[in-house]
């Protein structure tokens, strides 16, 4: 595609000159975004890029300035025309080349990215390895971070179009206890909240679990108290900007002890969100390496399994408080990419718009490329035009979330932060199920503060051996009041580590066991240096206990499949639905008031992982559709389903119609027959946006049912007009 091309598409959605003129008028000359409010990025998706060099386009290094300034003026137009409508400032440039690009930016209405971050760090006067030097506890510590924001604001005010700010330090995590706050002010805040002195020594508060859950919550909580004080300073002064904060990958959601955190504190929900307008889940799922632990780490699959985990965090985050998810995407580039660049990456030109196209459609609202533009021409083609065609339905796409589903996973915080365990490789049990049912939100355990249980129909719990009394209570509640309960484990400790037998009788057995392969040890495959950033401990991931080949009928779904890690139990007043590897039955049901649980007598998490080590396909689709049976012998049926699991679909829902992605996750076969929920036959008709063609479809009961072809390299994006006034429902 030349670059008459890319200036003809880029007019094609809305951005040209007139538009840009409007916009541009947005912010008077030295008028600051608090005296006008920011402008929304046009009619546009929110998609931020670098000023950097494109494949095979003029550069503007060691050229004359008026060349230089022609370069970067049609480097914009291309990077509009592939889908991006914002920059990242600062740009790197000249002052005077700087000048040029912001304005030309703000001549085709384009919104700028203040990254502070990347190169000064955050303004909120701590950071992840030491204790902060002013507690945010201290009546110093405002002052200290208005000095902090003072040139922060100043530069803001000078930036026409400026969208969104990055002001905090990037990925927070605290990196081991030595970055605790323990001065006099923190000391004095603890005593304030729990009644008795900050305990001196992490190590020993470990043995009363009390003393340790409350250590931990309140070395956890000082950086929310932190951020909350910045932003209320930065709503003061640019009222009309949104504040970003960038979610770590993996620290904050699981995979903290014995990895960049060292020991688990934090986790993304239990902070909250009332310190910033749009959260930003960071890039390392999975173009890099994902943080899983032990084996699953040096062979990382199924490979988007991180991926679909962390987002299912982040978007129980972001809806719960209302706020704007976002996403740093990976790109094919040696700035950030390259310890990792090899011939078999290059060849994986889909990398960027399927990671693009699956962040939006789990959710996200706003996409940052991190880092830079793709280097490679094939990467930047594949992935502009799949941006290109977000940006045709933007607004639409816009105005439809990402429809709730009807079951939910629980996260186990107090498990995480008392047994100081890793709770990120069960992502890969996670993934069966979502790719076997269509659809799996979450609950942070701090959610369920009744029987309710937010609506969902179903709760999933894999390697859950510890919960809060108060959560155990509601969650047998809720399956006396018909829900419904799949699980690999019995919760066997409350949140004090005691014994707990309340589930025992949930579940119709006694004395269940909860060990699986210890994974541990967290693999950095660099091509330049492969090491093992923290080393597995001796014996991980070597008592591969295996069971036997189960075969058999279930509610009459023929199953076969092995197992790994067998959890032997005592069954009392349950039903062995399979019989399983000695002691251990592979498959139990009770019925509990007016609901169920299904308890199965093996881990998921390391059976799973072996089927796909092993190749054993065959054995992996026995098990997801037994799975889906026994949600579907429930009564609980997804918005959408896809028959290929290799090929994610997810669903987007407005008022009068909904947005539909069918995404190929290197499926040799590219086609699916996709199953979608409309029990009022409110759809009516479907156009694929990516393709620009109509689509046909046949009902099936409750179900409209359609065949799609996800190449690849293009991610699919249709269009599902409703009836007005009309929602698909189950």
């Amino acid at each position: 595609m030349d670059r008459r091309e890319f200036v003809q598409l880029a007019a094609a959605f809305a951005l040209c000159s007139s538009c840009a003129a409007a916009n541009a008028d947005t912010l008077l000359p030295g008028a600051s975004p608090g005296e006008a409010a920011a402008p929304r990025p046009g009619a546009g998706f929110p998609l931020t890029i670098q000023v950097s060099p494109l494949p095979n386009w003029p550069a503007w290094t060691g050229v004359p300035e008026t060349q230089a300034i022609a370069a970067l003026r049609s480097t914009l137009d291309q990077m509009l025309a592939g889908g991006f409508t914002g920059l990242e400032y600062p740009f790197h440039l000249t002052p005077q080349l700087d000048r040029a690009v912001l304005d030309y930016a703000r001549a085709r209405a384009m919104y700028i990215t203040y990254n502070h971050t990347f190169e000064k760090g955050g303004v909120e006067n701590f950071g992840r390895t030491e204790p902060p030097l002013i507690s945010v506890y201290s009546a110093d510590y405002l002052p200290a971070v208005k000095n902090n924001l003072a040139p922060v604001v100043a530069e803001a005010r000078q930036l026409p179009g400026l969208y969104n700010l990055f002001c905090y330090h990037d990925e927070p995590f605290h990196a081991r206890v030595e970055s605790f706050d323990k001065s006099d002010a923190a000391q004095q805040e603890f005593h304030k909240r729990y009644g008795y002195p900050m305990p001196a020594d992490p190590a020993a508060a470990r043995n009363s679990p009390k003393q340790w859950l409350d250590l931990i919550n309140f070395q956890s909580d000082t950086f929310p108290a932190g951020w909350r004080q910045v932003y209320r300073l930065v709503k003061q002064a640019l009222p009309g900007v949104k504040v970003v904060l960038t979610h770590d990958s993996h620290s904050a959601m699981g995979a903290g002890v014995d990895s960049n955190a060292t020991v688990a504190v934090d986790d993304i929900f239990h902070w909250g969100a009332d310190f910033a307008d749009i959260f930003v889940f960071d890039i390392y799922p999975y173009m890099m390496f994902d943080y899983r632990y032990g084996e699953p780490g040096r062979y990382p699959v199924p490979r988007i399994s991180q991926m679909h985990y962390a987002f299912m965090q982040m978007r129980n985050l972001t809806r719960t408080y209302d706020k704007q998810m976002g996403f740093w995407f990976g790109t094919y580039n040696r700035r950030w990419f390259r310890k990792f660049m090899s011939p078999q990456l290059q060849a994986e030109s889909w990398a960027e718009a399927e990671t693009c196209y699956t962040a939006v459609a789990q959710g996200a609202d706003f996409l940052i490329s991190g880092y830079e533009a793709p280097e490679d021409a094939q990467h930047w083609k594949v992935l502009s035009q799949g941006l290109e065609a977000l940006q045709r339905v933007a607004p639409q796409l816009l105005d439809c979330p990402k429809m709730k589903a009807s079951v939910c996973f629980i996260f186990p915080r107090t498990q995480y932060v008392q047994l100081q365990e890793e709770y990120w490789n069960v992502a890969i049990a996670y993934e069966l199920f979502l790719r076997a049912f269509g659809e799996l939100d979450c609950l942070h355990e701090e959610q369920v503060k009744d029987a309710d249980l937010d609506g969902y129909k179903l709760l999933v719990l894999f390697d859950i051996k510890l919960l809060p009394s108060a959560v155990a209570r509601r969650i047998a509640q809720f399956v006396a009041a018909g829900g419904t309960v799949i699980a690999d484990c019995v919760p066997q400790f409350d949140e004090l580590r005691r014994p707990m037998t309340a589930m025992n009788e949930m579940f119709g057995v006694q004395n269940a066991q909860t060990d699986h392969i210890r994974q541990s040890g967290v693999w950095i495959p660099s091509l330049i240096n492969p090491h093992w950033m923290t080393p597995p401990a001796p014996g991980c991931g070597e008592q591969k206990t295996r069971g036997e080949l189960l075969t058999g009928q279930v509610l009459g779904e023929p199953v076969a499949f092995p197992v790994l890690s067998p959890r032997a139990c005592q069954v009392t007043t349950g039903e062995v639905l399979l019989e399983g590897y000695q002691d251990a039955p592979a498959l139990v049901r009770k019925q509990s008031g007016k609901g169920q649980t299904f308890l199965f007598g093996f881990c998921m998490q390391d059976t799973a992982f072996e089927s796909w080590r092993s190749g054993d396909t065959a054995g992996r689709n026995s098990l997801e559709r037994l799975l889906a049976k026994l949600a579907l012998s429930a009564g609980v049926r997804p918005h959408v389903s896809s028959s290929n699991p290799e090929i994610e679909v997810a669903l987007r829902a407005g008022a009068d119609r909904a947005w539909l992605f069918a995404i190929n996750h290197e499926a040799e076969d590219e086609n699916t027959q996709i199953r979608i929920a409309d029990g009022r036959r409110a759809v009516l008709s479907i156009y694929n946006a990516t393709e620009q063609r109509d689509m046909t479809f046949r009902r099936d009961g409750p179900e409209i049912v359609l065949t799609a072809v996800a190449p690849r390299e293009r991610p699919q994006l249709m269009r599902l007009e409703l009836r007005r006034g009309m929602r698909l429902e189950l």
